[in-house]
Parts: structure tokens; C-alpha cells; sequence
């Protein structure tokens, strides 16, 4: 036989199950039409009141004195952080959208042409040596001579001759690829 004391968390455990599905049910409406109104997007609204709910659960408060204020400022909390991602996430694809643009050619039939030339530069760079690519990429992404010779460990006095060596290389085996 077990003894009583065994039963109470599970009583206890019970009694919190069954006060949680109580403040859900009394409160489930009043959460969800409210931020309903506040995104205007149903399920994103359904998403936030669960996620309220979530925090209740995970929160259990010890008052109950205002459960229903308390989920309400947390639900509006939520809403609005969702208002403000979605803001910034329009921004961010608007700036991207402007940027492709801006970006993009007016010609398909270039840009095609210069999506195949990239991708033929790029097999290219794959076949020659690793201290070769690497002289290129980065003499051709701005650095300075200097700078080349500090992330590649090599004298700076050599790396002219090193990158007129590498741009050699890479028209010779361009060529190649173009030819065959």
C-alpha cells in the first residue's frame, strides 16, 4: 500500500492541470480576438495566443489576482514584437528588392553571358594551385600588396612578381576553356 504522501505531487500536478485548462478555456477568446485585431492575420493571432498560453504554463504565477491582465499585457507584448519584425522584415526585402534592381541588367541575354563567364572564371581558379587562386582573389577583391603579403606569408617585395606569375596562369588556362 502507498502511502499518501506519494499521492500528492500527482494530486498537486492534477490540480495545476486542471486550474491551467480552466484559465485557457476562460480566457482563450479574449486572448486571440485581441491580437487578431492587433497583427490582422488569424493564425499568426493563433500562433501568439498559444505562445501566451505557453508562457502561463512555463510561468505559473502564484497570485491570481489579475491572470486575465497579465495574460493580456503578455499577449500585447507578443503582437507587437511580431508588428515589429514583420516591419523590419519588409524593410529588409524591400532594401533587397531595390538592390537587385538596381543591380540587375536590362539585358538578359548579358546576363547570361556573364553568369557563364564567372562560373568558367571559377573553374578555372579551381584547377590552379591554392597559393595562386588565393594571390588572385585577393588582389582582385582590393587588397593592397601589403595586405596580400601578410595573409599569404610572403615577402611583400614578391608579391608582384608572384600575382604577374598567377595572371598568366589563369589567362593561359582561360583560354584553354574557351577554346575547348
Amino acid at each position: 500500500m502507498t502511502s499518501p504522501k506519494a499521492h500528492v505531487p500527482a494530486c498537486a500536478a492534477s490540480d495545476a492541470a486542471a486550474h491551467f485548462d480552466a484559465t485557457f478555456l476562460a480566457h482563450w477568446q479574449t486572448i486571440y480576438r485581441a491580437l487578431c485585431r492587433l497583427v490582422g492575420d488569424a493564425s499568426e493571432a493563433e500562433d501568439l495566443a498559444l505562445e501566451t498560453f505557453w508562457r502561463l504554463h512555463q510561468r505559473a504565477p502564484s497570485t491570481e489576482q489579475n491572470l486575465g491582465g497579465w495574460l493580456y499585457r503578455v499577449a500585447m507584448n507578443l503582437g507587437l514584437n511580431a508588428l515589429r519584425a514583420r516591419q523590419r522584415r519588409v524593410r529588409h526585402e524591400l532594401a533587397a528588392g531595390k538592390w537587385e534592381l538596381e543591380n540587375a541588367t536590362a539585358d538578359p541575354e548579358h546576363a547570361v553571358i556573364a553568369a557563364d563567364e564567372r562560373a568558367r572564371m571559377r573553374a578555372v581558379l579551381s584547377e590552379m594551385s591554392e597559393r595562386e587562386a588565393h594571390l588572385l582573389i585577393l588582389r582582385y577583391s582590393g587588397m593592397a600588396y601589403q595586405e596580400i603579403a601578410r595573409t599569404l606569408g610572403v615577402s611583400p617585395n614578391s608579391v608582384g612578381t608572384l600575382l604577374a606569375r598567377a595572371e598568366r596562369e589563369f589567362e593561359k588556362r582561360f583560354r584553354q576553356k574557351e577554346e575547348g
